[in-house]
């Protein structure tokens, strides 16, 4: 399941601690801010500087999970994290969840930091989000790293299915949430999303222009021959195929992973003109 992956962002605890103490010596944070976006207050963080890039998290996680991701970025970009929406210390509204929606919430971010165009580096979810902006908002990102990704729900090796219990909240979510208690709602509209999106076809995605690295574990819920379709619908994309990972490859391979993005958003040759 999707967030039994996701759950392994709630820890080790050391990395949690590693990241919180980067943030403190490093100098590379910006502080914490927020931006009114569709009904909802999306919490975002900024570090470093440099060309921007967008990091999203999976579903239900937060900014905590792409740590490795941040840190890396950080070196030699302007690095924009956010909490989507209900997720870590951002609020929801009354909206049905969906990636259309959450990709809104991104550019309204985007609007917000006079940002024109941007390189994203999305997770599951994040990774998602990542191709509705490509689709939707062509005009402002320049690539995409989407890892762990796929573009409809055949895609995932096993369906999500919501039971009728709801699993505890991740520690996490304890400690950032605005609203605790809005754990189960949140939990069931992000199942019920994964039940029921995406729904891209080969065609939607061969209208990217954007240039687009796909990356997955060898032992992902994505199916691979699903990343691989992924990639042959993109024009000019590449695909890498991380050995021994699973669908928290980011957080189980952090080295190979940030390897391979920093190798793509700064090869030149990626992108046209």
């Amino acid at each position: 399941m999707l967030g039994a992956a996701i759950y392994a962002s709630d820890g080790p605890l050391n990395r949690w601690l590693g990241f919180y103490v980067w943030k403190f010596i490093a100098g590379k944070a910006h502080g914490g801010q927020y931006v009114n976006a569709n009904g909802a207050s999306i919490y975002y963080e900024t570090y470093g500087a440099g060309p921007p890039v967008l990091v999203l998290h999976g579903g239900l996680g937060s900014i905590e999970g792409m740590s490795y991701q941040i840190r890396a970025l950080a070196k030699s970009h302007f690095v924009v994290a956010a909490d989507s929406r209900g997720h870590g210390r951002s609020t929801d509204s009354n909206a049905p969840l969906s990636y259309s929606l959450m990709s809104d919430d991104m550019s309204k971010l985007l609007d917000h930091l006079q940002i024109g165009r941007v390189d994203v580096v999305g997770w599951s979810d994040g990774g998602i989000v990542g191709l509705d902006l490509s689709m939707r908002y062509p005009n402002r990102i320049r690539k995409v790293v989407a890892i762990s990704t796929n573009y409809d729900v055949d895609g995932l090796r096993e369906s999500p299915i919501l039971g009728s219990e709801v699993p505890r909240a991740p520690l996490r979510y304890k400690l950032f949430a605005r609203d605790p208690d809005h754990w189960p709602t949140l939990y069931r509209k992000v199942t019920i999303m994964w039940q029921t999106q995406p729904h891209y076809t080969l065609n939607d995605l061969g209208q990217i222009k954007a240039p687009t690295l796909i990356i997955a574990g060898e032992f992902d819920i994505i199916k691979p021959e699903h990343s691989a379709q992924l990639a042959n619908a993109i024009s000019g994309s590449q695909e890498v195929i991380v050995e021994g990972a699973s669908h928290a490859v980011p957080i189980e391979k952090p080295e190979i992973v940030n390897r391979h993005i920093s190798k793509f958003l700064d090869d030149t040759g990626a992108a046209p003109g």
